[in-house]
């Protein structure tokens, strides 16, 4: 199989599933060659049926349970309004430093300045007194 072939073989396998009876007559007569012919694309419809027990095996949420789950979910967050407001202080808080951060870097010199300019504008501030 070329890559091209591969890609469209996969491609149909994901559509169509690891049942090729079910797979329109075309694209069936494809893939019964390619498994045919190629290794890898037998055992690619060989993992596609795997994946397919297993998924038509395992048990769905019944809606009881996932009522029972998202009621647990909300007695959670009603209980612990402190939480909540722990959380909200923390964001504020994080906030206020992402600010702070923000003007300090702000304030400080250019670096694409020379370094020349970033000693001349030191000394400017300085009023000619001696800083160093």
């Amino acid at each position: 199989m070329t890559p091209n072939e591969m890609e469209e073989f996969l491609d149909l396998l994901d559509r169509y599933g690891g049942q090729l009876e079910d797979w329109p007559a075309e694209a069936r007569e494809k893939a019964e060659a390619w498994q045919q012919a190629s290794a890898v694309a037998a055992r690619q419809i060989a993992a596609m049926r795997r994946a397919e027990a297993a998924l038509a095996a395992s048990r769905p949420i019944v809606p009881a349970e996932a009522n029972a789950l998202a009621a647990r979910a909300m007695r959670e967050r009603q209980e612990n309004p402190g939480q909540m407001l722990a959380r909200r202080i923390s964001w504020g808080v994080a906030g206020a430093l992402a600010l702070v951060a923000g003007v300090y870097v702000g304030s400080l010199p250019r670096l694409d300045a020379a370094p020349s300019d970033i000693v001349a504008a030191a000394l400017d501030q300085s009023g000619g007194r001696d800083v160093w």
